[in-house]
């Protein structure tokens, strides 16, 4: 059994992949991914705040990242949409992939093994091959800009809207450019100068005092809510890409009297007909200033720990940090 052991230890191929265990981040050589799909060398992940959350809370059981892009072995550069949804039910026929039930457990990332890694292995339907015009090593922010392609769609935005933005991290930013794509005049908010010099880079103005009909929140905070109920006009709408890990008040008051809809969202699916990777992928395409805005810090694999520690405490200059998987 000692012999069977060994050549079966011999037989298995390794690969470096980011492990998380109480908390702490280690790079560990671990198997290569097996499955039905397609293999993708991965290039380029971006660490996102709710990688830092799960983590946090201790919900971080598998190999982390799920804004991903990488090359298949044919050569194809590829973003990943993560969420796996299952293709069949009313929900994903619908184009509502949000609300299959298989989308949330069968994530990379999130409930299966993620992008933070040497090789991943994808189903071929969730590969999206890259416009000419988009890096692979920026193309793992198609991911957050599909998060704010379905946000903005379910808010109603359309050419010659005019959009406030609130919060300007990387969700932000990204919905800062998919309304510019979508024709809108957008105002951005945000308590740091580097992320509103960011914006300005997409195209975004500084905000006005008067109400805006579309008000997005995307910075997550109790805070930011209420303030986006007030700047919002009567009948306006708050769009809520934000994911909120602890309870939040709102001025009630407000909302009620001015009758503000509050209309969050979750990942992407088909929010408005066509895919919101494929949108996201254009937005890219059409915006060669959002990767340079957006990434401001680069690791390669084996310093994932510190790129997490640079994501975590947010030092000045910091939006999004990219772990390179391939350098």
């Amino acid at each position: 059994m000692l012999v069977d052991f060994c050549y079966s230890l011999r037989q298995t191929r390794w690969m470096k992949a980011v492990q998380v265990n109480n908390g702490v981040i280690s790079v560990d050589n671990v198997s290569e991914p097996s499955g039905n799909g397609i293999i993708v060398d991965v290039c380029s992940v971006g660490i996102c705040g709710s990688d830092l959350h799960l983590i946090d809370a201790g919900m971080m059981s598998v190999i982390p990242g799920h804004e991903i892009a990488g090359v298949t072995r044919d050569g194809t550069q590829v973003a990943i949409e993560p969420m796996l949804s299952c293709g069949e039910c009313k929900h994903c026929a619908e184009g509502e992939e949000p609300y299959c039930h298989e989308s949330l457990p069968n994530t990379f990332g999130i409930g299966i093994n993620g992008g933070m890694a040497e090789r991943i292995v994808v189903p071929e339907r969730f590969l999206i091959p890259l416009d000419t015009r988009v890096p692979v090593e920026d193309a793992f922010l198609v991911e957050p800009l599909a998060v704010a392609v379905r946000s903005l769609g379910r808010a109603g935005v359309t050419k010659g809207d005019r959009v406030c933005v609130i919060g300007a991290g990387t969700i932000g930013l990204c919905c800062v450019a998919v309304a510019k794509y979508l024709g809108a005049t957008v105002e951005l908010e945000s308590r740091h100068s580097h992320q509103l010099e960011a914006g300005s880079r997409l195209g975004a103005i500084e905000p006005s005092n008067q109400p805006a009909s579309i008000v997005i929140e995307a910075a997550g905070t109790s805070s930011a809510l209420s303030w986006a109920i007030e700047k919002c006009q009567k009948g306006g709408v708050v769009g809520i890409p934000s994911t909120y890990w602890d309870p939040v008040e709102i001025p009630a008051l407000a909302m009620g009297m001015k009758e503000v809809s509050l209309i969050p969202s979750i990942t992407y699916g088909h929010t408005t007909g066509q895919r919101d990777f494929e949108v996201a992928m254009s937005v890219m395409a059409a915006s060669p200033e959002l990767g340079r805005a957006v990434i401001t810090d680069r690791f390669p694999l084996d310093g994932a720990a510190e790129a997490f520690d640079l994501a975590r405490n947010r030092h000045e200059g910091v939006i999004k940090v990219a772990v390179d998987a391939q350098s």
